[in-house]
């Protein structure tokens, strides 16, 4: 297993260092020029006379276009005739004669497609007819061209409508560059992409992209039938370790060409069901605070508590159930899991509360949550779901992307879950209340986090049907404080894809052991100051205080000193490591002393360890965005893309590599110790 791990690590930095390209085989679009068309149609600044057909709705849209940066989206569509039409001009387009006609089109949903653009019209006893100009093939994330340079219009033809539609799908799709022009004219429009084995970014040519999502998935034991046809490069009609080899061997120039060939053993990550930890019980036998030794070290997320080390893939996941105790033990305190807990759910207008009873008492509590819906739904099988731990992460543009959002009643200031003090009261605390031994004892963090998997109960209990989202593709955040829960919800509540916590900060994803307090930063490539000087960082003490204490359990009181605790947080962002899940990191760059953002980066470069080691380098990614100590815009947009290509294949408008890097790794504001400091670790 080793041996295939670092093969794979060998192909990743011989790739990054060469690019490994192939010349895409498309031509550049061109049309007739303005002169040449009867109409010309690129959606730029308007829509021209094109309207919705059937029940379908159309709009402009800038988020894909063919040429130039608008397209005509078209949705809300009930059959495959509904789509995008326009009315003909009789005096241009003369029954009985031959003209041009050419549409691009594109969709980011599905598989593949055929797609159509008809003629409907009046014959000469007034009875309606359809006639087919010209038809395509299209698949997912491509634009192709539907185009006929010489269609002949029915002689008897009347009350002409140039319509677009699909062989059988209800998908939206958008439409761009249509034009008409004399007979014999040939527009010129996006060719599709030739199919070529092993490309499944699907962009005419091999590179390590293919490499990337051909690995994940086969890790994911993908079904998608568009995944099956180009990654089936041995053509034995089955996803294999020879698919895999075979395309990295010919990205660095050991073949020139696939072959049939037999398969090989590759292991991979042995996950049970249920979750990636649930083989392995847990344990707390663990020493005493007061008998911790202390260490300035960055503790190795590789090695047991007996000393042992890690020997596998498969074993890590016996090391993080390890962990996840460690840290109720030690820190947050116990996990309540749902075992114990039966959730119900009311839904009124943009509201919905959440009713749970402890079963095992009987007893009852509820709390509201606020209800976003998307503006169009535009994946399969339902919406991505954000659930926040409060509101203002900014929801509207989440929604106008196609994600609902449910954030737990309340404001950014509260949390109604559970008391934001020691007082240890709310509708977490009535079904569990504090106690006086440390398994009854739940910090207001593991509460939180609770709150937020009992909104997911809810929608597995039939909210999601209600609300059309898909509960399998849901992403939990929150800011500040609440970002700490986030990293803690992710870490527990093994059934959320995705964790994207915010300025999380100390207690947080923060490495408690690194300081960034007197050191000076250039935040000039953030348009921010070029000598920026950190202030005091969260301490320990601050934690541990009247105001912060009742977010941990009473034995994290004990800690006298941040290098006397045994984890790091880094090993906390490591329990998301799966293969059917990401970690996602929010940073601030300016205004964050106290929440010390270079640690954060540390923290990162600590998980990506663990990741690489597990071969999911691309589930694990950072944004440290120039201000904001918040869940802003630009973090959503890259949440959105990050989820949509990597859980869903669509291809991302950003380039998502920024999200492997920070403006801490930059050469002025590098830290040696940021490449110093695992090289003791097992791996």
């Amino acid at each position: 297993m080793k041996k295939m791990r670092i093969y794979w690590e060998k192909a990743t930095a011989a790739l990054s260092s060469a690019a490994i390209a192939a010349t895409a085989l498309s031509c550049l679009p061109l049309t007739a020029g303005a002169a040449d068309t009867l109409f010309h149609d690129d959606f730029e600044s308007g829509k021209g006379s094109w309207t919705g057909r059937g029940g379908a709705s159309v709009a402009l849209s800038t988020s894909a276009a063919y040429q130039g940066s608008g397209s005509l989206y078209v949705t809300d569509r009930t059959d495959a005739w509904n789509g995008a039409t326009k009315a003909l001009d009789e005096s241009e387009f003369v029954p009985g004669k031959s003209y041009s006609f050419s549409s691009n089109i594109m969709f980011s949903t599905g598989s593949s497609e055929k797609f159509s653009m008809t003629l409907q019209y009046s014959d000469g006893d007034g009875k309606t007819q359809y006639a087919n100009i010209a038809s395509a093939d299209a698949e997912s994330g491509s634009w192709v061209q539907i185009a006929n340079p010489s269609y002949k219009i029915p002689s008897d033809a009347s009350k002409m409508q140039l319509y677009i539609e699909t062989a059988s799908s209800t998908m939206d799709f958008y439409v761009d560059e249509v034009t008409a022009a004399p007979d014999g004219t040939e527009i010129a429009g996006a060719k599709p992409v030739p199919f070529v084995l092993g490309d499944l970014n699907k962009n005419g040519f091999l590179d390590a992209a293919d490499l990337s999502l051909m690995k994940q998935g086969f890790l994911a034991e993908s079904k998608d039938s568009t995944f099956k046809k180009y990654a089936n490069v041995d053509q034995n009609n089955a996803i294999t370790a020879s698919d895999i080899t075979m395309l990295f061997e010919y990205l660095t120039g050991q073949r020139t060409e696939f072959e049939k060939g037999e398969d090989i053993e590759l292991p991979k990550p042995e996950i049970p069901e249920g979750g990636a930890r649930s083989a392995f019980e847990k344990s707390y036998n663990f020493p005493a605070v007061s008998s911790l030794k202390a260490s300035n070290d960055i503790p190795d997320p590789f090695i047991f508590q007996d000393g042992s080390k890690v020997e596998s893939q498969a074993d890590w996941y016996r090391r993080a159930q390890e962990i996840a105790c460690m840290y109720e033990y030690y820190m947050y305190g116990v996990w309540r899991d749902g075992s114990d807990d039966e959730v119900s759910y009311t839904i009124s207008g943009n509201k919905m509360t959440i009713n749970v009873t402890r079963k095992s008492t009987g007893k009852k509590a509820s709390f509201p949550v606020n209800v976003n819906r998307p503006n169009k739904v535009r994946h399969e099988g339902g919406a991505p779901v954000i659930i926040g731990m409060h509101d203002g992460i900014a929801e509207s543009t989440a929604t106008s992307q196609g994600y609902a959002v449910l954030t737990i009643g309340g404001t950014i200031f509260s949390n109604p879950v559970a008391a934001d003090n020691t007082s240890h009261t709310g509708p977490f605390y009535t079904l569990y209340p504090y106690g006086n031994s440390w398994d009854e004892q739940t910090g207001v963090l593991m509460a939180w986090s609770w709150g937020c998997g009992k909104i997911l109960d809810a929608l597995y209990n039939g909210a999601a049907e209600e609300l059309n989202i898909n509960p399998d593709s849901s992403i939990v955040t929150g800011v500040s404080r609440w970002g700490k829960a986030t990293a803690v919800c992710g870490a527990f509540d093994e059934r959320f894809k995705m964790c994207a916590p915010s300025c999380s900060g100390a207690g947080g994803l923060a490495i408690y052991r690194y300081k960034s307090e007197g050191k000076t930063y250039d935040f000039s490539s953030k348009g921010a100051s070029s000598s920026y000087r950190y202030g005091q960082n969260e301490p320990l003490g601050s934690l541990q205080s009247t105001d912060e204490r009742g977010w941990f359990n009473n034995r994290f009181l004990e800690f006298r000193a941040e290098n006397q605790i045994p984890m790091d947080q880094h090993m906390l962002g490591a329990l998301c490591a799966d293969p059917n899940r990401y970690m996602f990191i929010i940073g601030s760059c300016v205004s964050e002393d106290w929440v010390n953002a270079p640690s954060m980066w540390l923290s990162y470069l600590g998980m990506k360890h663990v990741y690489d080691y597990l071969d999911l380098s691309d589930h694990l990614a950072i944004n440290i965005h120039k201000e904001g100590h918040a869940v802003i815009a630009e973090d959503v947009n890259y949440m959105v893309q990050y989820f949509d290509y990597h859980v869903y294949g669509l291809q991302p408008k950003s380039d998502l590599s920024a999200l492997q890097t920070s403006v801490f790794a930059l050469p002025k504001n590098a830290d040696p110790f940021f490449s110093s400091f695992a090289s003791k670790w097992t791996y």
